[in-house]
């Protein structure tokens, strides 16, 4: 019997979580909202019964659910990339302010 691949492609940006169970007998991919792309079924889980068979799904679902919510998204990580930027330019800005005012005190006690 062939093994099973369900889902399709996502976005290239979007956070994906992976997750294994059943010593890697499943294999699940999650994307955008918690959605399942890919479930990949061993073959030589398949004698194993429906219970056990749901259990590992479950378990790779929400390892899957657990890699995803500890990656940053494309967005987050442009914020903070953004926020970086400009917190050093504001550091730059307000030393130089500090300079200029440091000599324009020095002035005015000459």
């Amino acid at each position: 019997m062939a093994s099973s691949d369900l889902g399709g492609a996502g976005m290239a940006d979007e956070v994906r979580g992976e997750g294994t169970a059943a010593g890697g007998a499943v294999r699940v991919t999650v994307g955008a909202g918690g959605r399942i792309d890919e479930l990949h079924l061993e073959p030589r889980l398949l004698g194993s019964g429906v219970a056990a068979i749901a259990d590992a799904i479950r378990e790779a679902v929400n390892a899957a659910h657990d890699d995803a919510a500890r990656k940053p998204d494309g967005a987050m990580q442009a914020f903070e990339t953004e926020l970086d930027r400009l917190s050093d330019g504001f550091e730059r800005a307000i030393e130089k302010v500090t300079k200029n005012l440091a000599e324009a005190q020095k002035r005015l006690e000459q």
